[in-house]
């Protein structure tokens, strides 16, 4: 099965068949995809209570999360393309010091990339969960199950790609970098985790 263009251009099952059966996709292009379902969940109830009661604040946030629903699926696809450039960097020739120092090079680049694109998700994931929290108390009563059941999806999605953090940080040579990514890692989980925590609570 050739790597498709987008992994939006297919089928939800061959999506899933995909992830079982190849390298790549992985865990953080599975990642950002849920998390993408899960803010067209949080959509799903501003725009059907926007219908009911149109308001100015559930217009404004429907526009902001069709901003975001997009960034989400260009980070599930950009994780899956950052992977696959891992890979073919591990398979550049290493014969010649030349061969040796141009594999070296594209594999930090690479390397680089890996860990860039979980945290850009997390980030995007994060922001979904402040606008869940946003268009709970604007949700009919009876949809607000899916705003929270689209914010414990971006939460999921969230920890779920800085697993694919902590797998990298090894790979990344320059210490500097190695410890911004992993304090971005802690402070990002720990917003999410509080985020989650006020969605959820009663109102």
């Amino acid at each position: 099965m050739t790597t498709p263009r987008s992994l939006w251009t297919l089928p939800l099952l061959d999506f899933r068949e995909a992830i079982v059966q190849r390298a790549s996709p992985g865990c953080g292009a599975a990642a950002a995809a849920s998390a993408d379902l899960g803010l067209a969940l949080v959509m799903k109830g501003l725009r059907i209570s926007d219908a009911k009661h149109p308001d100015a604040e559930c217009k404004r946030l429907l526009d902001e999360a069709e901003q975001l629903l997009e960034t989400l699926a260009d980070h599930a696809d950009g994780d899956m393309q950052a992977f696959e450039g891992y890979l073919e960097a591990l398979q550049m020739p290493k014969d010649s010091e030349a061969q040796r120092e141009r594999r070296h090079q594209a594999l930090d680049a690479a390397t680089q990339e890996v860990n860039r694109i979980p945290l850009v998700t997390a980030e995007a994931c994060l922001a979904g969960l402040a606008l869940a929290l946003q268009a709970r108390p604007l949700t009919e009563a009876y949809l607000q199950s899916d705003v929270i059941a689209g914010g414990l999806l971006l939460h999921s999605g969230l920890s779920a790609v800085l697993l694919n953090v902590d797998a990298n940080l090894s790979g990344l040579d320059d210490g500097r970098l190695r410890e911004k990514a992993a304090h971005e890692r802690k402070t990002l989980q720990h917003e999410a985790d509080e985020s989650l925590r006020r969605l959820r609570a009663p109102t």
